[in-house]
């Protein structure tokens, strides 16, 4: 799906605000959202997303 590796900010932002459902499921404790898990995922995902980009 993300053989790329190399988005910019807003794309990565896209995928992101796109997936948010999908994340806030996953970072669901005992039925209520935890914030610090959610934003382990999405920094997780901004880190892979952008690992090649050229700097």
């Amino acid at each position: 799906m993300f053989r790329n590796f190399s988005l910019t900010d807003e794309e990565v932002l896209q995928i992101i605000n796109q997936y948010e459902p999908l994340i806030n499921k996953y970072s669901e404790i005992n039925g209520e959202i935890n914030e610090d898990l959610k934003q382990e995922i999405i920094i997780c995902w901004y880190v892979k997303l952008t690992q090649n980009r050229e700097r």
